[in-house]
């Protein structure tokens, strides 16, 4: 488990308790964990335990409501602090010990047991977890343990930007002229592992959801795609930015200032892409294709394979650079190698190892 993960599902965990009292905590054990080091990030959050064995240590320790009697120790706050401090204590100098003694190495700690089913997480929360995995060893997750949620966040949290990261299953935009600035937009997850759902809204427009599934959890082979579907106002988003580690993005009608998208094993497809700042698209294994793109500052894509685009207008009115191993085909004319050109609308960098078309209409089988 992260240091983000863990925070996150203990910042859960804690909510009965009063505001300052949970910040409190939270901050401690943040400091504990940063005396730790990310070398040493993995084995303090076993030696923590899970959050939900943290938690209880904590709610455990707090002065029943109602309760009239003057607590005869230090108070409940007062002794997770000196639990938790001469923890840290401890574990600072272990580590100080461990990086510079050269005497036989540690023994590597046994991996802290799973934790406990999923629980459910009121949409308003700043933060939404869904499960937290601790176990090191390595588990198949069966087909038919795969499961869906769904998660709405009101669009004016999300307006100025909006961030994807996963590191399994694919994202689907589809897009809903029904839907009003009044409204909600919906994340739903199919087919996915229950496995760490991160949200962070901030106060500013700008939403953040993280995705993780531990390394060490492998999906069986017949499972069916995990699919991540996001339903929003064509034009309800200012800064979209989308990163995958194996998935694919497919994107319906939209209208941004900026797009940043970058997967590290997988394609992009849109229908009609309107970006009037910055298009930034890199796909170090994957190709992509977008049947009408409509920029006006600067756009730079960069795939493995193929690209195809249908711009808005002809390629000779862009400030235009394109490079590939093969062919450059425009048209029904054809530029090995490199096509470039001086024009009013806009730059655009292209990079492939594939075909690069441009306005080139798609065969259609018969």
């Amino acid at each position: 488990m992260t240091r983000t993960a863990f925070l996150a599902a203990l910042e859960q965990l804690l909510a009965p308790l009063p505001e300052a009292e949970r910040k409190d905590a939270l901050s401690y054990y943040e400091d504990y964990l940063d005396a730790a080091g990310p070398e040493n990030e993995a084995r303090a959050i076993a030696e923590l335990g899970s959050p939900e064995e943290v938690a209880r240590k904590i709610l455990d320790e707090q002065t029943p409501a109602g309760s009239s009697a003057a607590p005869a120790s230090p108070a409940p706050r007062s002794r997770w602090r000196m639990v938790l401090g001469g923890g840290l204590a401890v574990l600072v100098l272990a580590c100080f010990f461990f990086q510079h003694s050269k005497a036989t190495p540690v023994q590597p700690v046994e991996p802290a047991s799973p934790a406990a089913d999923s629980s459910s997480v009121p949409e308003e929360a700043s933060s939404s977890y869904l499960a937290v995995p601790a176990d090191t060893v390595p588990l198949t997750i069966p087909a038919d343990d795969l499961g869906e949620s769904t998660l709405q966040i009101p669009l004016e949290k999300l307006d100025q930007e909006l961030k994807l990261s996963l590191n399994y299953g694919s994202v689907t935009f589809v897009t809903d002229p029904s839907l009003t600035s009044d409204k909600y937009a919906t994340f739903q997850f199919d087919n996915f592992p229950h496995s760490p759902v991160l949200r962070h809204t901030g106060g500013d427009g700008r939403t953040t959801l993280t995705f993780e599934m531990p390394e060490n959890w492998q999906v069986a082979e017949n499972a069916p795609e995990a699919m991540l579907t996001v339903t929003i106002p064509a034009d309800a988003l200012t800064r979209l930015l989308i990163s995958l580690e194996t998935g694919d993005v497919r994107l319906a009608p939209m209208q941004l200032k900026t797009l940043t998208v970058a997967l590290t094993n997988g394609s992009l497809r849109a229908e009609n892409l309107t970006v009037t700042r910055d298009l930034l698209i890199e796909l170090p294994a994957g190709k992509c294709m977008i049947d009408h793109l409509s920029i006006a500052e600067y756009a730079s894509i960069a795939a493995t394979y193929c690209i195809r685009l249908h711009l808005d207008g002809d390629p000779a009115d862009y400030t235009t650079d394109a490079r590939t191993d093969d062919v450059v085909r425009i048209g029904n004319k054809e530029y090995d190698k490199r096509y470039t050109s001086s024009g009013p609308n806009g730059i655009l960098n292209l990079y492939a190892k594939g075909l690069i078309y441009l306005n080139v209409e798609e065969q259609r089988p018969a």
